[in-house]
């Protein structure tokens, strides 16, 4: 799964999404008439939070994490099975239709460690400032985060990923086929090998 990740908007590529986002989004803060992502640095990203997010038609937007669930009075989801989505009513129509790129600097995943005690991992690309989670998203802006089965340098951490886009998917992601494109990129990573650097006890990397 993915429940939770890091942006650092001085990325030159996250920081123009940004500026793009703020450009062209309504959304603004209670409480002045500045933008609503005020952040600088590096950001961790919640669920039931506002995140730039690259839309079907390559703008990118502010939009909510979370999901609205089809049947009423169910928590928003913030992740959706990339290899059911597309039949699942809750998401049908957003596979269809609304794919979106979630750009990040990395994501977190939990080992429990016993006692009620969990490690935190953050993932990152090899030598990469940035990465495109694929999303999907509603039309009033809410979007989910694809998930796979995790890589082999992920899977003893957790058994899902988030599903990342290579650079070249972006548009494909967008616009073709998601059903072919998932494919491709199911096939893409299984031939991937995973780095063996960890950057310290609670760190890792994988490709």
């Amino acid at each position: 799964m993915c429940g939770r990740y890091m942006i650092d908007d001085e990325a030159f590529d996250i920081r123009a999404i940004i500026e793009a986002a703020e450009r062209n989004s309504k959304l603004t803060s209670t409480s002045t008439d500045s933008p609503i992502w005020q952040h600088t640095g590096s950001v961790e990203v919640f669920p039931g939070t506002y995140a730039p997010v690259i839309d079907a038609n390559l703008e990118p937007q502010f939009m909510f994490w979370g999901f609205p669930h089809i049947m009423n009075g169910k928590p928003p989801l913030i992740n959706a099975r990339s290899e059911t989505a597309a039949e699942k009513k809750t998401f049908s129509s957003a596979m269809a239709s609304r794919r979106c790129l979630v750009p990040a600097s990395a994501f977190y995943e939990w080992k429990s460690t016993g006692q009620k005690q969990k490690d935190r991992y953050e993932f990152r690309l090899p030598e990469r400032e940035s990465m495109y989670m694929a999303g999907i998203y509603t039309e009033d802006g809410k979007f989910a985060i694809l998930t796979r089965a995790a890589s082999p340098s992920v899977v003893n951490i957790h058994d899902r990923m988030p599903v990342i886009i290579p650079s070249n998917y972006n548009d494909a992601w967008l616009r073709d086929t998601p059903a072919i494109i998932l494919e491709a990129l199911t096939e893409l990573h299984s031939q991937q090998i995973p780095s063996k650097t960890n950057l310290s006890s609670q760190m890792t990397l994988f490709q």
